[in-house]
């Protein structure tokens, strides 16, 4: 049995002012749980003044098999 993955992702955008633009995903964060809950709480906390979209605190699932064509997954 693996361990499973934890992820932090923040979105980002070059122009704050712009809210057409879809943010970029960026990682800053990954690895156990207890480490992605204190950086998803780091990352948050600062969210509003860094203009971040969105802070997402994801546990990663492993695909074991698929047929056709799955929806696209970020």
């Amino acid at each position: 049995m693996t361990d499973e993955l934890w992820r932090v992702q923040i979105g980002e955008v070059d122009d704050r002012g712009n809210t057409g633009v879809p943010p970029v995903p960026t990682t800053v964060f990954e690895g156990d749980e207890q480490g992605a809950r204190a950086a998803f709480s780091e990352w948050s906390g600062k969210a509003d003044s860094m203009g971040y979209r969105y802070v997402m605190l994801r546990k990663v699932g492993e695909v074991v098999d698929v047929w056709g064509t799955p929806p696209a997954v970020g």
